[in-house]
């Protein structure tokens, strides 16, 4: 059974995987933070549904220097980040790349990569991906437009794509410069 929160409940830190925080970014729009993995630090938590704003990973169809060194990346600990509230920035642990907030990964979503770069055995996926309607996202909570949503992984077969997730809740990949959905992942 899912438990929901508010942002006031935040403080406590107590939190279950299958756990659902809401809370306001700060120019209005209403999310929700699925609880998906805890680790030694704190416990990763994963927009139920991507912000209403599409972002492409990239200006130009490139992958080159992968997530590491997109455009999206730049933009979700800059502008993105900044729209988070600071009840939430102040709790927020890094993760081993310095990053708040990051895309997650095709292992994360889907247990192995399909067509991403391959992942170490060491990632796993997250128990609540294991269900398809987990994987499912919406374009801003609230809304029926079902989004498609970037991960991390670039294509494996080509220098002009990068992982996502469909529609469906299955794994493909497009071209870089596509707007998509975005479903950040942080860590508190």
């Amino acid at each position: 059974m899912k438990l929901f929160r508010t942002i006031e409940a935040v403080a406590d830190g107590n939190y279950n995987v299958g756990d659902v925080i809401t809370f306001t970014l700060n120019d209005g729009e209403e999310v929700e933070a699925l609880a998906v993995k805890q680790e030694q630090d704190g416990m990763i938590f994963c927009l139920v549904d991507c912000l209403r704003k599409e972002y492409s990973m990239n200006p130009t169809s490139s992958n080159r220097g992968g997530y590491k060194s997109c455009a999206l990346r730049k933009a979700l600990n800059t502008e993105i980040l900044d729209r988070f509230p600071a009840e939430i920035r102040e709790k927020m642990v890094a993760f081993p790349n310095g990053d708040l907030l990051r895309l997650p990964t095709e292992r994360e979503i889907f247990g192995e990569n399909i067509y991403g770069v391959e992942e170490g055995d060491s990632v796993e996926q997250w128990e609540p991906m294991k269900k398809r309607k987990n994987r499912i996202a919406f374009q801003g909570k609230g809304t029926d437009t079902w989004e498609w949503y970037w991960l991390q992984n670039k294509y494996d077969g080509s220098a002009a794509g990068f992982a996502f997730v469909d529609y469906c809740g299955d794994a493909y990949y497009y071209f870089a410069s596509a707007a998509g959905g975005v479903r950040p992942a942080f860590k508190i």
